[in-house]
């Protein structure tokens, strides 16, 4: 009983942690702060996910996907969501930015499929469509509070509609085919086609959707 309370309040606790850590480290290292954030995130949720399914859970979560096709299929499309966001900023794009993307573009989704797919839905509640609800409404709240301290891209009411959408494709496919690979190469192609590390820099505005209110918790973005 104690094991799975400790689970549920898991994703809160790390929000907590983690937002904590970005306003603090923004005010010594400004717009750099999402790297020593996100190396945090990584390792809380490594960490989370190991202490609880071991090494042998891991691997499990990264066994050969089951199922049918189709379950990539729609993996591929939810992928493509952000895709206009590329096309339409291939111009910001340089070549030291995109060899500073690709490791975030890279590790970012093995690690956060591994805690929200993975750990989330297996150690959180026993039916799977509530820990399916409970991993959406926490991913969505981790953006915001998380990299919303610092990136307007993340204080946006369309984002929490994608990810919503995501998210809840993501949990799906990973029942079905009881693996997190299909999630973690979708996850993949979001974070590639919305130019994550150019919105963690604040070098891509949305120019609708801004959320006041985290104005108001956080203050403004310098």
């Amino acid at each position: 009983m104690l094991r799975k309370v400790l689970g549920i309040i898991s994703p809160l606790e790390r929000i907590i942690v983690c937002s904590i850590s970005a306003v603090l480290l923004y005010k010594i290292m400004g717009k750099w702060v999402f790297i020593p954030v996100f190396i945090l995130y990584w390792g809380l949720s490594f960490f989370i996910a190991v202490k609880f399914a071991g090494i042998s859970g891991v691997k499990k979560w990264l066994q050969k996907p089951v199922g049918k096709i189709r379950w990539l299929v729609l993996s591929v499309i939810v992928g493509f969501i952000p895709l206009q966001i590329l096309l339409t900023n291939l111009h910001i794009i340089t070549f030291p930015m995109m060899l500073l993307s690709i490791p975030f573009v890279l590790l970012n989704p093995f690690f956060e499929e591994l805690y929200w797919r993975g750990f989330v839905l297996d150690y959180t509640f026993s039916s799977k469509k509530i820990s399916s609800l409970y991993s959406s409404v926490l991913f969505i709240l981790s953006h915001l509070f998380i990299w919303g301290v610092f990136s307007y891209g993340n204080r946006n009411y369309f984002l929490i509609g994608s990810l919503a959408i995501m998210s809840t494709v993501w949990c799906i496919v990973r029942i079905k085919t009881k693996s997190l690979w299909w999630c973690i190469i979708s996850h993949f192609l979001v974070d590639l086609f919305n130019l994550m590390v150019f919105v963690m820099l604040n070098k891509l505005i949305p120019e609708q959707g801004y959320i006041p209110a985290l104005e108001l918790l956080f203050g403004a973005i310098k």
